[in-house]
């Protein structure tokens, strides 16, 4: 019997989880789409901002020069972003709540119905009754 209501409060609780799960994958297909698109009009942008370099710096260090500013320039900006990579990727310290929650509101049910396991049958029942009633 215990496990019958322990699966039902664990069913309860990762309903609640799944309509959070449903409501963020929304969310993460919008913003996956406006990544790619960000990303397609950087790459633009930085394409566009290396040939004006380019042809902004032939006239002052030659065409041998020039090409190697915009490489320099384009390594620094490569070498930001792996930074910013690392950063993005390094664990976090705050553990996922969520499992513990449910784990804690299972655990301390179970306590509950083993303590007043009469006055919870007992309600059910009368719960039972009433539905039945109102559905006449």
């Amino acid at each position: 019997m215990e496990a019958v209501i322990g699966s039902a409060l664990m069913a309860v609780a990762r309903r609640g989880l799944t309509d959070r799960i449903v409501t963020s994958a929304g969310r993460v297909v919008t913003a996956t789409i406006c990544g790619v698109v960000a990303a397609v009009l950087v790459t633009a942008s930085v394409g566009c901002a290396a040939t004006a370099l380019w042809i902004w710096e032939v006239p002052r260090i030659g065409p041998a020069g020039a090409p190697l500013v915009v490489a320099g320039a384009l390594l620094v900006a490569c070498l930001a972003a792996l930074a910013l990579a690392r950063h993005a990727l390094r664990p976090r310290r705050t553990p996922s709540s969520s499992d513990a929650a449910a784990a804690a509101l299972l655990a301390e049910a179970t306590r509950v119905f083993k303590e007043n396991k009469s006055t919870v049958l007992m309600a059910a029942f009368i719960a039972g009754m009433d539905a039945g009633r109102k559905g006449r």
